[in-house]
């Protein structure tokens, strides 16, 4: 066990393991089939993957996480997604107070309007569910190598906060929601997500399979899936795709 290992706090029934270097730690929680509780960060990431097979850009001073759910019901699991996002809007308002966050569906970080931290739900083999989580603490790519504009806490807010200073908080934020949807289904989530959610009111574009639906942010639907009202009055339910803002066009 590591030196890291040994003094972070987790809560009950969780596990870290710690790597200098490692692909990915979803690929890492998926070769270990994703026992709930599992915990895996790394220093680096070798291929690091975002959503849609993105590249997560992953140098040195930023937390790179997967924790593990023994989750078997996957027309649920999307709803993790937002147990993830509001555990890491926590742990950012922890860590820095300062700055004024938000939350871009499904499950983005936002900070001035700037992707703070992604999220990726792989489901492994044998049940569980491998929950990536990235922060960007100290760096962030260059705009013209992402599809959204990215920004870093230390940017933010000028703090230098280290990936062992922000594992424990994240992993005590994730077990407390997870413990709250499964106690108090998705509802209570919905409705602090809601309280956060940028760009809610206001037209947006949601690009999915199919094409790009652009109308009013007027709600999540009872499963987490986007609701908007185009200019004619037609509500579209979208259950994934990305989202972009006109300032940021």
């Amino acid at each position: 066990m590591s030196s890291l290992a040994r003094c972070v706090s987790l809560p009950d029934g969780y596990v870290l393991r710690v790597f200098d270097e490692i692909d990915g730690t979803n690929a890492e929680a998926l070769r270990a089939r994703c026992p709930h509780g599992l915990v895996v960060t790394a220093d680096r990431q070798t291929a690091g993957r975002g959503r849609q097979q993105r590249v997560w850009q992953s140098p040195p001073g930023n937390l790179y996480a997967t924790i593990c759910v023994g989750l078997t019901d996957l027309r649920i699991a999307g709803q993790v997604s937002f147990v993830a996002a509001l555990a890491v809007l926590d742990t950012v308002s922890e860590l820095a107070p300062g700055p004024a966050f938000a939350l871009k569906w499904p499950n983005d970080v936002l900070c001035g309007g700037r992707k703070l931290s992604g999220i990726l739900i792989e489901a492994g083999e044998t049940g569980g569910s491998a929950v990536g989580i990235g922060i960007n603490l100290a760096h962030a790519p260059p705009d013209d190598e992402v599809h959204f504009p990215a920004t870093s806490l230390h940017a933010a807010s000028g703090a230098d906060i280290p990936p062992a200073a922000a594992i424990g908080s994240l992993c005590r934020h994730f077990d407390r929601w997870y413990r709250r949807w499964q106690a108090d289904g998705f509802e209570p989530l919905r409705a602090v997500w809601l309280a956060s959610a940028h760009g809610i009111g206001d037209t947006i574009a949601a690009s999915t399979g199919s094409g790009v639906v652009e109308g009013r942010f007027e709600d999540l639907d009872s499963d987490g899936s986007l609701i908007l009202v185009d200019a004619g009055g037609k509500a579209h339910v979208i259950a994934a795709g990305d989202v972009f803002f006109p300032e940021t066009d």
